[in-house]
């Protein structure tokens, strides 16, 4: 092959024209310069083209190189030991989950801890008898057993095999299933006839357990029981220290408390809550941190089906009309609030795991704190009519007429009824309904008034005129409602 062949190959373009270009001189007459003459410019393009080939050779035969050191590497997972692949967990679950991993020989000598109070959680582990169950069992485990404590605090251990005798004990935890109350910890600390200084000791360093649902928890066992043994399991593979543990767990299954084991301080609850509804109102750009720091605001259930996804339902559907509601006063324009109620309302009910649940939630109040940020962009809504919005609010178990309400800011009926209805977007009147229907919502769900006794306490005047509005704003009759909800 000639110079002007393999030029034409090794060179960008199209055959000859590729050539032409890229020698010195241009077009044809380039070519026939650098090439023709022998000369030192055809023997520098020459060296070049040779140069730019290899050159380009070498980064492709690289890449694949590295490529195929990538796989290779990624195929040899399974040559890691348990120890080096234990070890791997154990950062990504305290950096992740603020989750401790110990791992111990069969003579319970520890060989490491990644939990901050490792002294403190260690005689945890030993006062409430959890070591003791595991070590009990000379064939080991299989499979997670997940262990607890009268303090209601959750682990999971398993045993590394080698042929049919236990050889590595590796536990995760410990973990809270709930914010569990301050005065349950400190009764089940006197029970145990604790000094004062150490119950004080103690309150101080399970305030650095992590608190976690039982499905995220569940997740991080099947994790380590993947790491140790290299296969898949469920929830129904696992063992449980006794029956109360295993009670425990089935009442946690969606990773909601149960009162008969553990449930949230209230005080706490209204208190996030609160927050969380002040963000709302106030457009907070930073709500997700009052999120992270105020985590069980919808801890406390606000009915008892039976049904736990169900409560868990009702609960986030209660806060959604909160949160229309602090979107409202916020600014935001009252159909529009309403609109998106009524949209969450829809999601909430499709919704079949905690999980999708809490997403939900939180896609759900950065919803709300968009649109009041968009309304205070935009101010449309006076104070006057702000105040007395939260008036009808707050008096919906009161007779309420247009006259009153007009004339408690100083203005003719006639006049407010224009000025409500311009800024708003609804009359008065109907104002006053939806406030009294969102009243009803909650009493359905949440208390087990009659229908008859919720219609007159909120001055419908008969139980059939209450039921056409509620129709007719909520799509559904009342009891149809509290049916659904799981509240007869």
């Amino acid at each position: 092959m000639c110079r002007s062949q393999w030029l034409s190959c090794a060179l960008p373009g199209d055959g000859q024209q590729g050539a032409v270009n890229a020698l010195p001189g241009g077009g044809q007459q380039g070519e026939v310069n650098a090439l023709s003459g022998g000369g030192q410019r055809s023997d520098e393009a020459w060296t070049c083209a040779v140069q730019l080939q290899t050159v380009s050779m070498r980064g492709r035969q690289t890449a694949v190189e590295q490529r195929r050191s990538f796989m290779d590497k990624l195929d040899r997972m399974e040559e890691f030991t348990v120890e080096e692949k234990s070890r791997f967990l154990s950062q990504f679950l305290f950096v992740g989950a603020d989750l401790g991993m110990w791992c111990f020989d069969m003579n319970r000598n520890l060989y490491y801890s990644t939990c901050p109070h490792e002294k403190e959680f260690l005689s945890f582990l030993e006062l409430g008898d959890c070591l003791d169950f595991v070590y009990a069992r000379e064939e080991g485990w299989d499979k997670p057993v997940i262990l607890s404590d009268e303090l209601g605090l959750l682990w999971a251990a398993q045993t590394r095999m080698i042929e049919t005798r236990p050889d590595l004990l590796f536990l995760i935890g410990p973990v809270f299933l709930s914010q569990t109350s301050v005065s349950s910890i400190e009764n089940a600390l006197r029970e145990k006839e604790s000094s004062l200084y150490l119950r004080r000791q103690m309150m101080r360093t399970l305030e650095a357990v992590p608190v976690m649902m039982q499905q995220t928890f569940n997740q991080y066992v099947r994790m380590l029981h993947y790491v140790i043994r290299m296969e898949r399991i469920q929830m129904a593979d696992f063992y449980y220290q006794d029956d109360r543990t295993r009670e425990l767990a089935r009442q946690w299954e969606f990773g909601m408390e149960s009162e008969a084991v553990m449930h949230s301080d209230p005080e706490r609850v209204a208190h996030g809550e609160k927050l969380l509804l002040q963000a709302i109102s106030e457009g907070n750009p930073h709500y997700m941190e009052v999120m992270e720091r105020e985590a069980d605001f919808g801890g406390e259930l606000l009915s008892r089906s039976g049904d736990t996804m169900r409560d868990a339902r009702n609960t986030v559907l209660v806060f959604n009309a909160l949160a229309s509601r602090a979107a409202i006063d916020g600014g935001a324009p009252t159909k529009t609030a309403k609109e998106m109620e009524l949209h969450y309302t829809g999601l909430i009910e499709k919704c079949d795991t905690i999980t999708k649940l809490t997403a939900l939630s939180g896609q759900m109040v950065g919803a709300y704190v968009a649109k009041v940020q968009e309304s205070r962009d935009n101010p449309m809504i006076s104070q006057s009519v702000r105040e007395c919005c939260d008036y009808i609010r707050a008096n919906v178990l009161k007779p309420l007429t247009v006259e009153e309400i007009a004339a408690q800011r100083g203005y003719t009926a006639y006049y407010f009824s224009k000025k409500f209805y311009r800024e708003m977007g609804v009359k008065v009147t109907d104002y006053i309904k939806q406030a009294r229907i969102e009243y009803a919502k909650i009493a359905l769900i949440s208390t087990t008034k009659s229908i008859q006794e919720i219609s007159d306490s909120l001055h419908f005047g008969t139980r059939n005129y209450f039921s056409s509005v509620f129709r007719e704003i909520v799509g559904m009759t009342p009891a149809a409602y509290r049916e659904r909800s799981g509240r007869m």
